[in-house]
């Protein structure tokens, strides 16, 4: 049972990768628009990777 949440940590960390390349690339464009989208998709990354490792990490401990 632990390995999958291991294994949710270790996809987590992949996803996160192609993620955050993809951010830097719209935040990096001209555009003010694809700036702020850029800054809002990472503000919804790190909510979202705060609120996964907190649930795995809860369920590892238990």
């Amino acid at each position: 049972m632990k390995f999958s949440y291991i294994l949710l940590l270790i996809l987590l960390l992949l996803a996160d990768i192609f993620a955050y390349t993809e951010v830097v690339t719209l935040i990096r464009q001209p555009s003010d628009a694809s700036v702020i989208l850029g800054f809002g998709l990472l503000a919804l990354l790190i909510l979202a990777n705060f609120l996964l490792i907190r649930f795995t990490l809860n369920k590892l401990k238990a």
